[in-house]
């Protein structure tokens, strides 16, 4: 493989837009759950933005069995490239900005609507 294919299977795809938080909200407070949502939201886009390199190493996994360890060795090594370019503090904070700004949208509107007595 040459190396302009393979700095284009290591270089992950455009950031996901995610909203502007007001600086006086503090990411931190979040909740468990809340967090591990976040790890699962910035997994899903470190895995969409790395794609092509997944596919790659996932097509040469597929022909081997034992041999996958030695035989896509390089194909593993871009595939992790791709990821560790992807996970980043950045991308940590643009999860929680999405996931806070689910919870605001979630609680203004219960606010919204009218209270019921039963």
């Amino acid at each position: 493989m040459d190396a302009e294919t393979k700095e284009r299977l290591m270089t992950p795809g455009p950031p996901v837009e995610a909203p502007k938080v007001a600086p006086n909200l503090q990411l931190s407070a979040l909740t468990r759950r809340e967090e591990n949502e976040v790890r699962d939201l910035r997994r899903q886009h470190a895995h969409a933005r790395c794609a092509d390199a997944m596919r790659y190493f996932s097509e040469c996994s597929a022909n081997y069995t034992i041999g996958v360890v030695w035989k896509c060795r390089e194909h593993r090594d871009i595939m992790n490239e791709c990821l560790r370019r992807v996970n980043t503090v950045e991308e940590m904070d643009r999860a929680r900005s999405i996931i806070v700004d689910r919870r605001q949208k979630s609680i203004e509107e219960k606010l919204s609507q009218p209270r019921k007595l039963f």
